[in-house]
This record gives structure tokens, C-alpha cells and sequence, in this order.
């Protein structure tokens, strides 16, 4: 019976290599036929999807979609080439099929613009007869579609359809916005979006207040503009057969999840953020840097001002030995003597009064951070409305930090912030200084609501784009067109609340679903017991006159976090650090081949790039030699590897018997079966 079985599998294995053929492919009756070797055909009815104009001022309407099917095939050389019949403003599009040798197909989508033109949405959308799919989902494991699925820039862009019978898989590349795939009654449409707003969301303040309580009100501008000469371009990949994914996972070293911490500079005096950086205020105590984030080795994104105002006058308050004080009087006195012990000088209604790297103290400590691994960043230039030279004066300044990350204060009353009137060009515009001085991120001003449910990547959402880290696109005339902005969760909360939401099972389930967290926090929140804000305190008064330390729940919630870095499970980089591997990881290619194996192709060079198997218990090759950074689960197996730029390597699958596992399975050849969580692997 053993033997019987051997025999089986060894012409299963004959006919895995004589099945390959060269894919072809046809016109039938204006849709796309594509076949290889013993393959069902898979025919494709071709469309685009397109809503452009060749003006926008972001307060028109946004332009409508048009849809243009692509019907008129002619040959160029071996290739099928179409472009849609009717004319888009501003926009030439061209799309191309080529067949390779080794039996998949590819689709090229080229885009160029001749004018100036503003895009809300260009898609190429794909149609098949199919009657089920399968993705890979956004916590990195396969997922049936029952309806619709929506893979935007950070997910996998895996599509197999009928999963279940002579299955094709189609992977796209990332270079696209997302990917959605909705399942009808007997279709299945594919949509590949070269750029979408709906994946690129960007909000800014219609007026510009003097105060922060004034009326306001938020816009969203839905197109992007590509200047004469841009292109937008993809390449979608058919192969004939399903697919074990090889997925690209998003952090490095394997680690399942990340949390970023960005700390806005509203709350920040140099007591606070020694407190918080070295857990005690007191920088010549031989306590200082035993814990704090210097203790626990952990890094963040801090924003500061260059420039926050004249401190506050010098507090004093004269008055008898027993004096006979109203209620009011005495809230006054408490509040004098708070702010003289902790060296921490009321502040304006615009925030002013606070010096931050005004202060030599607190300006020597942001050289320390930044040599220990902090992102220092500009928070605005000033808490005031700043004009171009200011602003361009405090980006010089923050040069010696490297700084890549502009975060806004204040952007209802800062007139010159981002998503206020930044974007835009004129007297008040900073895209173009950003980009003179290299920064690469923003925050997008949209926050999450405090939520147990920390992942900002939101898996359940499977049915619409749910963009964390993203490209901005151009926003304006004159403006950058590589910038990426961030969202983050707000938790200027109760401290009580705070602290619930960072509990372990929160963490734990984090880490399970392969999230991403980025948190806008206060952390150096110190304010006088019976204030208003008393109650979201993350500092506290130490045991010596003066002193501030961190809430002891603060240091667990470090110390906890340290654990689970060192185990390997968790990531809390800065901001720039995700975001810089986020966009090498976007640059990585993976190509199935006929012979089971797969190769990885990175334009530029990655760390520790992560990929994910949804099968367990097997053992890597990269170029014919065994990798040692390889970790199983119940199941799934992961690994990862350095990647130089331009390099390509061989990956290739064995299981625990050293034979070969199959990334693609090969349609219309025996083969022996074995299912974990829908995903159909052969073992040969």
C-alpha cells in the first residue's frame, strides 16, 4: 500500500514537470482568454473605471465615474495590447497582456498623464465566471470571500478563484491602493486601483480660528493630482492553478505586530520628559535612566516645539503666616505652588509658556534621545499660528535630528498646519517646504477613538479599505507628491481608561491578529490635584520636594512592552522606522513558478523582510541553502531574510520529510491533499 502510494506520487511528480506550457492567450468575443498547459481556461471581461477632471480647487465637486470597457484587442509582437475607446481627459492608458514560458500570464497597466489632471479613482477592473474566491486576509491568513473583501496598501493582494475547483490565482503588485473583490451569483470582479481616494483619505480644516472652540468644520479632498508626464502603473499576475500564498508580512524579524508610540509636545516641560525618558525628573539621581523608556530600551516619536514663547512669569505670592483665604484664593495659591515645585509655568490659551528646545536643559536631552534611538519632531514650529519662514526656520533646526515627521498642533487655530491650510500653495503652504527638507511622513490629523480593539488595521472591516500608513498623493499644484500620512488612536483620556486599554489581553489580541497600533498620546500629563484634567495624569509627584515620576502603571505598561519585544513578538519602532520598512516591503515582488518554488525581488534593501506560509512545520531554502531564521506555528511556518536592493532570490519549501511543498499547485496532475484553513497545498 506504502509503495503503491511512493509510485503514485513519483508520477504525480513526472507530470508536475511535463504539464508546464507556455501560457496563451485569445480574444472571445471581446473578453480575454487565458489557458495553460492542462488548465480550464479562465476568460476575463476587461474594463477600467475612471473619474478624472482637469481642475480642482478641493472644494468642487468630485468628478463621477466613468466605466469603459476594454473590447478592441490587436497584437503587438506576442502581445495583446487594448487602450479604451473613448478619450480620458488628461490620461493616456494602456494595458498588456504578455504569456511567459513558464505558463503565467501577466497584465500591465500603464497610465501617463498629458496635462495636469486630477483623479479621484483609475481601477482596472477584472470579471471572470468564477463562483468563489479566497484572499489572504489582513492578519495574514487566508479568507473565504462570501461578498466583497477590500485589500488596501498594507494587506495581501492574493486572489484565488474557485478555490475549489481548477482554480486560477491572480496576484497583484503593490504598487496599487488595494485591491477589492466582490463575489456575485456567477462572476467574480477583481478591481485593482492604481490610485483611489477612497484608500488615500485626506481631511483638512476649512477656516482657520482664533480660538479652538470656534465653530469649524472638517473637508475631505477627494482627488489627486498628477502632474504632465506622471505615470501610474501595476502588474497583475495569472497563474493557472491555486496557490499556498507566500504572504509578505509587515514587520520584521517576525514579529507579529507593531505599536508606535507618537507623543505630542502640549504637555511636555523638561521635568516631565526627563520623568518620562529616565523615570525620574532629577537627571544627577543615580536613578536616573534605570527606567523611564531609557531604562526599558524603548524608542518613540516625539514631537516638540522649537520655539513655545516666553516662559510664564516667575510665580509669587505673599501673605501672613495664618492667612484667612476665600475657596477661590485658595485654588490659586495651590496652583502657584504647584507650577513654582515642578517648574511647570502656566500656560496661555495658545499654549505658549512652556519653553521646550528653547530650554538648553530640555535641548540637551533631545540630543541624548536622538542618539538613543527617539525620532525628535517638530510639532508645528511654535503652539502659534507660524508663517513660512518660521516654519522653515524650525525644519533647519530639527536637521540635527533627522527629523522625517511633521505632526500639526493645533491645526484649526495654526492656520499654516497640514490639514489646515498647508497643503495648499501661497503664503501659508508648508507641502513644499516638507518636501525641500525631506520629510517622508505626516500625521493626517485623523484620529480613532479610544478602543480595547487597539488594531488600526480593524481585520473584521474586511469589506472596505481601512488605510492606516499611505501614500498622500499630490494635493495641491506645486505640492509633493511623496509624502505619506498616518492616523493614529487619541488616548488623551482618564488615566483609569488609559491604562484599560493597554491591558494584556488587548496586547495579546494585537499580536494575534498581526496588527498595527499607533497611539497619539500625552504621556507627560501632570496637572494639580482638583484640576479638570487632574484625572488623566500619567506623572506624578516623587518622594523627593519636587520631583516627577511616572504613574506606576506607566512603567508596567513599558516593562511589559520591553517583554514582548524581547520575545520577539512585538515591534515599537518610531514612526519613521515603520513607515521606511512599510514602503521597502511595498517594493518587494513574489513570483510563483511552475516548478513549485518562488522567487522574492526587492528594489530597494530590507532588513529582516518577514513572509508568511499558512502551513506548518516546514523548513526554507533561500538559493538552494537552508535558512535558519525560520519559526513554525500551529499553523503556519515564517521566516525571514535580508534583501539587498536589486536582489533576487529562490525560495523553495520542504516539509518534515524533506520532500518539496508546492507554492503552486499544478492543475490536471495527481496529487495528494492536505487542507489547513482552506488553502489547498501539495506535498510531493
Amino acid at each position: 500500500m506504502v509503495k503503491g502510494l511512493r509510485a503514485l506520487l513519483g508520477i504525480a511528480s513526472a507530470c508536475f514537470l511535463d504539464t508546464t506550457a507556455r501560457a496563451e492567450a485569445s480574444v472571445v468575443n471581446e473578453a480575454l482568454e487565458l489557458r495553460s498547459g492542462q488548465s480550464e481556461p479562465l476568460l476575463l471581461k476587461v474594463r477600467l473605471r475612471v473619474a478624472a477632471a482637469s481642475q480642482n480647487d478641493g472644494k468642487t465637486s468630485p468628478p463621477p465615474t466613468s466605466v469603459l470597457p476594454l473590447t478592441t484587442w490587436k497584437r503587438d509582437g506576442e502581445d495583446w495590447v487594448s487602450e479604451p475607446g473613448s478619450k480620458i481627459a488628461g490620461l493616456q492608458v494602456k494595458v498588456r497582456l504578455h504569456s511567459q514560458a513558464d505558463g503565467h500570464s501577466e497584465l500591465f497597466v500603464e497610465t501617463k498623464a498629458t496635462a495636469p489632471t486630477w483623479l479621484r479613482l483609475l481601477s482596472l477592473e477584472l470579471e471572470s465566471d468564477s463562483v468563489g474566491a479566497e484572499v489572504g486576509g489582513r492578519d495574514l491568513r487566508p479568507k473565504k470571500v462570501t461578498s466583497r473583501a477590500a485589500l488596501s496598501g498594507l494587506d495581501p493582494k492574493w486572489v484565488i478563484l474557485r478555490p475549489d475547483q481548477k482554480p486560477w490565482t491572480i496576484l497583484v503588485d503593490d504598487d496599487v491602493d488595494g485591491v477589492k473583490v466582490q463575489v456575485l451569483p456567477s462572476q467574480v470582479l477583481v478591481q485593482a486601483d492604481l490610485l483611489s481616494s477612497e484608500s488615500r483619505p485626506f481631511v483638512f480644516f476649512q477656516q482657520c480660528t482664533d480660538h479652538w472652540r470656534a465653530p469649524n468644520r472638517k473637508a475631505s479632498l477627494e482627488t489627486r493630482l498628477l502632474q504632465e508626464g506622471e505615470t501610474l502603473s501595476t502588474k497583475i499576475v495569472a497563474y493557472a492553478g491555486g496557490a499556498m500564498p507566500l504572504l509578505k508580512a509587515r514587520y520584521p524579524e517576525g514579529r507579529q505586530a507593531a505599536f508606535v508610540i507618537t507623543d505630542h509636545a502640549d504637555q511636555t516641560t523638561s521635568g516631565t520628559l526627563h520623568a518620562l525618558a529616565g523615570g525620574t525628573s532629577l537627571v544627577s539621581s543615580p536613578r536616573f535612566g534605570k527606567s523611564g523608556f531609557l531604562g526599558k530600551g524603548l524608542p518613540m516619536t516625539k514631537a516638540l516645539w522649537f520655539r513655545s514663547g516666553e516662559p510664564a512669569p516667575a510665580a509669587s505670592w505673599a501673605h501672613p503666616p495664618r492667612p484667612v483665604l476665600s475657596p477661590f484664593q485658595k485654588h490659586m495659591h495651590s496652583l502657584v505652588v504647584y507650577h513654582s515645585r515642578y517648574e511647570r509655568p502656566q500656560v496661555d490659551p495658545l499654549g505658549a509658556g512652556r519653553p521646550q528646545l528653547d530650554d538648553p536643559a530640555l535641548a540637551e536631552l533631545a540630543v541624548r534621545l536622538h542618539r538613543a534611538g527617539w525620532e525628535i519632531s517638530p510639532h508645528s514650529a511654535t503652539p502659534q499660528p507660524d508663517d513660512r519662514d518660521s516654519t522653515e526656520e524650525a525644519l533647519r533646526f530639527f536637521e540635527q535630528y533627522e527629523a522625517k515627521t511633521w505632526i500639526d498642533h493645533q491645526p484649526y487655530t495654526n492656520c499654516e498646519a497640514l490639514t489646515n491650510r498647508g497643503f495648499q500653495g501661497g503664503s501659508e503652504g508648508i507641502a513644499d517646504l516638507l518636501d525641500r527638507h525631506k520629510y517622508r511622513y505626516a500625521w493626517s490629523g485623523i484620529d480613532v477613538p479610544a478602543s480595547p480593539s487597539l488594531n488600526l488595521l480593524a481585520p473584521q472591516r474586511i469589506d472596505q479599505y481601512v488605510p492606516v500608513v499611505y501614500p498622500s498623493g499630490r494635493l495641491s499644484t506645486g505640492a509633493p507628491s511623496n509624502l505619506w500620512l498616518f492616523s493614529t488612536m487619541m488616548t488623551y483620556i482618564e488615566s483609569s481608561r488609559f491604562f484599560a486599554l493597554y491591558k494584556k489581553k488587548s496586547l495579546d489580541q494585537l499580536e494575534k491578529e498581526r496588527g498595527l497600533h499607533i497611539a497619539h498620546t500625552y504621556l507627560e500629563a501632570f496637572h494639580p490635584a482638583g484640576s479638570k484634567f487632574a484625572k488623566r495624569n500619567l506623572m506624578q509627584a516623587g518622594k523627593v520636594p519636587g520631583e516627577i515620576v511616572p504613574h506606576p502603571r506607566l512603567e508596567q505598561l513599558l516593562s511589559q512592552l520591553q517583554s514582548r519585544v524581547a520575545k520577539g513578538t512585538l515591534w515599537v519602532p518610531t514612526l519613521q522606522q515603520l513607515g521606511d520598512h512599510l514602503r521597502a516591503m511595498g517594493q518587494v515582488t513574489v513570483r510563483l513558478h511552475s516548478d513549485g518554488s518562488a522567487t522574492l525581488h526587492a528594489d530597494t534593501a530590507v532588513t529582516a523582510a518577514t513572509f508568511v506560509v499558512p502551513r506548518p512545520g516546514l523548513s526554507v531554502l533561500i538559493d538552494g541553502q537552508p535558512l535558519k531564521t525560520v519559526r513554525s506555528g500551529k499553523t503556519e511556518t515564517m521566516f525571514y531574510t535580508d534583501l539587498a536592493a536589486g536582489q533576487t532570490v529562490k525560495i523553495e519549501l520542504r516539509d518534515a520529510k524533506q520532500r518539496t511543498v508546492h507554492l503552486l499547485k499544478p492543475v490536471g496532475a495527481p496529487t495528494l491533499i492536505a487542507k489547513s484553513n482552506r488553502v489547498h497545498d501539495v506535498v510531493r
